[in-house]
């Protein structure tokens, strides 16, 4: 409980599974005033996995934000369209400091583009990508 003040999460698509373990975790401990901001792509609205749960989660928990963006966004969306850019991770992810943590999970593109390739050990290698600027 509270190991970090702030943890910023990038999930891509499925990349969502182990960011929404850790959620859950975090925000079903009451002493746990981590302040957790999500930012989710998916290719369209529809592809969104367990959309209904996260905005429940934010709706409930106040330590708890979700930020979604898109490929293919409708007229009606009124998320992020596009693909996750710089502008976009700091204007909902937590700025750089010791006491926040940035995780990102999701296909190899996207994890390469904003945090750099894993090693072939699936390790994160060195820092690159947007989260380096």
């Amino acid at each position: 409980a509270n190991m970090k003040k702030a943890i910023g999460m990038v999930a891509g698509g499925s990349g969502i599974t182990p960011m929404f373990q850790l959620i859950r975790k975090i925000l079903s401990d009451p002493r746990d005033r981590t302040e957790v901001r999500l930012l989710f792509a998916n290719r369209s609205p529809a592809d969104i996995l367990m959309k209904e749960e996260l905005d429940a989660y934010a709706t409930i928990y106040p330590n708890f934000k979700v930020y979604y963006t898109v490929d293919e966004a409708g007229e009606d969306w009124a998320g992020f369209s596009g693909h996750i850019n710089k502008a976009m991770a700091a204007a909902v992810l937590p700025p750089p400091g010791d006491d926040h943590l940035v995780l990102v999970c999701g296909p190899p593109p996207m994890v390469s583009a904003i945090s750099g390739p894993k090693t072939k050990d699936y390790k994160q290698g060195e820092l690159k990508g947007m989260l380096k600027d």
